[in-house]
C-alpha cells in the first residue's frame, strides 16, 4: 500500500471544496493507502483550520477544527520526523513535509505548495501535485 505525505494545503481544500485535492482527501478518509503525518504537520493544520477565515466552512459541514482533527487522527499514522538541513527549501515551514516523508518511509509526497513541487523529489521520495498523485493510486 502507498505511504504517502499529504501537504496541509491539500487537506484543507479537500476538506472545504471540490476537485482534486477532494478525491485525495476522500481516499485518505476510504483507506485507499496509509497518509502519513507528524506533530509539526498535526500542529500547522490545526493553526491553520483555527484561523476564522474557516469559521463559515466548518459551519457549512457542521464540524469544528478540534472535532476534525480528532477524527484526522484517528486515519493517518503519525510518524517521527527525520531532519532537513535549511538550505533545501525557501519556506522552512515546508521542511515539516520533508521531514515526515523520511521518517515515515513514505513513498511521495502529495501538495500543492509551488516550492515543494519544484523540488520534484526529495531523497528520492517524488513530490506530486494531486493529479498525480491520484493517477499513481489507480495504477496499483
Amino acid at each position: 500500500m502507498i505511504r504517502a505525505v499529504i501537504d496541509t494545503n491539500i487537506i484543507i481544500s479537500g476538506l472545504f471544496w471540490r476537485g482534486l485535492p477532494k478525491q485525495v482527501f476522500e481516499a485518505v478518509i476510504e483507506g485507499r493507502f496509509v497518509a502519513l503525518t507528524s506533530q509539526a504537520l498535526l500542529d500547522e493544520l490545526y493553526d491553520a483550520l483555527n484561523q476564522n477565515k474557516f469559521a463559515a466552512n466548518f459551519a457549512a459541514i457542521e464540524m469544528t477544527a478540534d472535532r476534525f482533527m480528532n477524527r484526522y487522527g484517528t486515519i493517518v499514522e503519525q510518524v517521527e520526523s527525520s531532519e532537513v538541513p535549511f538550505d533545501v527549501i525557501r519556506d522552512p515551514k515546508d521542511r515539516a513535509v520533508l521531514g515526515c516523508a523520511i521518517g515515515g518511509n513514505a513513498d511521495c509526497i502529495v501538495s500543492g505548495d509551488k516550492d515543494l513541487l519544484v523540488l520534484k523529489s526529495y531523497e528520492g521520495i517524488p513530490i506530486l501535485t494531486a493529479a498525480q498523485f491520484l493517477q499513481r493510486l489507480e495504477e496499483t
